[in-house]
């Protein structure tokens, strides 16, 4: 299919299924809410008590305190994030489909230990490789620095010029290369959505293969969004657009995985269900 095929397959899917769409969009945009209550309450909490270094960038920055106090929240808060945010994302899955995403969400709420500790470490594993494959562009982007920063133009020899060229060409050439390299990794996070329980290193290399040759597909697809960008000031058109977006991700994934997309969580789930009563 195409990208607008896979589109007006998508809309087709929301308008079926918009009430869940919706729910479902309600209850992040809830965890968003709380979590900016919280930690507003928590700010006027700690001025009252003369604690309101905790809560300055500079102090971040400078004290120790405050350092290890952030790091602390930080580390207590993501895992739980990182979890209710997969949760989110395979619950989205089943509505695209048209399935009863109530019983999904029961049997991860069962097993959110086995889950939430598969998806941390998928998410750090992401991260890692990525980070290392943006390492080099990074070390490109230093030497434009140093050498465009760090040298007066009046002062720049011809060996610094060919320099500072060489390293503007190789940071955008590697920026493409990253590019490719992190489109080629976006079905890694579908496949685990499928089958939680497989292997990470398993799903990276069938990610690859399947993305050869979809690049720019990825790319045009994710580009039609933009446009919905600017309405985002309103911040209303959120509830809409995001559960819209997110039923065109699924439907896109299973254009891009064929034969591969087999739901092992959902056969799971049934078996839990049936077993449990």
């Amino acid at each position: 299919m195409t990208v607008e095929q896979i589109k007006i397959k998508s809309r087709a899917r929301f308008r079926d299924n918009g009430g869940n769409c919706f729910s479902l969009s309600m209850f992040m945009f809830s965890i968003v809410g709380f979590l900016f209550v919280f930690f507003s309450s928590v700010r006027l909490i700690f001025e009252e008590v003369g604690w309101e270094k905790y809560f300055s960038l500079r102090n971040l920055r400078y004290d120790s305190d405050v350092t290890i106090f952030w790091a602390v929240i930080l580390a207590l808060i993501t895992p739980l994030l990182i979890g209710e945010w997969w949760v989110i994302n395979r619950l989205y899955v089943d509505i695209a489909r048209g399935e009863d995403f109530v019983e999904t969400k029961k049997y991860l709420n069962a097993h959110v230990n086995i889950y939430g500790l598969k998806t941390l470490r998928l998410t750090i594993d992401m991260l890692l490789r990525k980070f290392i494959m943006l390492i080099p562009a990074l070390a490109g982007a230093y030497g434009v620095y140093y050498l465009a920063a760090g040298t007066p133009h009046a002062q720049l020899s011809s060996l610094k010029l060919l320099l500072l060229m060489l390293c503007i060409g190789f940071t955008g050439v590697w920026l493409g290369i990253f590019t490719r390299y992190t489109i080629s990794l976006a079905m890694v996070g579908q496949i685990m959505l499928l089958n939680p329980r497989a292997s990470i290193s398993k799903a990276v290399a069938l990610s690859k293969k399947l993305m050869e040759g979809n690049h720019m597909k990825y790319f045009v697809f994710h580009l039609t969004f933009v446009k919905f960008i600017p309405l985002f000031v309103f911040i209303y058109p959120l509830f809409v657009v995001y559960p819209y977006y997110k039923i065109c991700k699924v439907t896109f994934a299973e254009e891009i995985l064929g034969d591969y997309w087999q739901d092992k969580l959902r056969a799971t789930v049934r078996r839990w269900r049936r077993y449990s009563l």
